[in-house]
């Protein structure tokens, strides 16, 4: 339990040296979706990117595209509310047909959907696979199931940044 706590501390520190904090709270959004939407919604949803306080999501079907909308506001307050602070000012949401993938799988298949690329269209990358093995390296001691996916996601939209 002492050396989860060295970790932690060290992860907390490594975080808010380098300004990371906002854009582990960004990511947290991703592991949230499920948790504040209700089946169906959580399960047949997809979010992809969160940018300027703007997530977009994927859905298959044109229904719960017009639910989503319905419940856009009360949504974001949902998920406000989880992370503890405003980080959602809107959701955007596109129909992609076939689309049979969870947010890790989107985050992690280059096959996956993409977005338009301009300019500060997503924060969501799809690393290479040297990436990928070395992102894994770095989280392989981390026990804390949740700590790693946050950091995963956090290495992996850090990954898109480098020169």
């Amino acid at each position: 339990m002492r050396k989860t706590q060295n970790l932690r501390d060290l992860i907390t520190e490594f975080n808010r040296e380098r300004d990371f904090e906002p854009k582990m709270l960004e990511q947290k959004v991703f592991t949230l979706w499920r948790e504040c939407l209700k089946a169906p919604f959580g399960t047949k949803t997809v979010p992809v990117s969160l940018s300027n306080g703007i997530l977009k999501t994927y859905t298959e079907y044109p229904p719960f595209k017009n639910a989503l909308s319905f419940y856009k506001q009360e949504i974001i307050a949902n998920l406000n509310a989880a992370l503890g602070e405003t980080v959602l000012t809107d959701i955007r949401i596109e129909i992609r047909p076939g689309l049979k993938a969870t947010p890790r799988d989107i985050s992690h298949n280059p096959t996956a959907p993409k977005t338009p690329d301009t300019p500060h269209a997503s924060n969501t990358h799809v690393p290479t696979p040297e990436e990928l093995d070395q992102i894994e390296q770095t989280v392989a001691g981390v026990t804390d199931t949740e700590l790693k996916t946050s950091l995963r996601q956090l290495f992996i939209t850090q990954s898109k940044e480098k020169p």
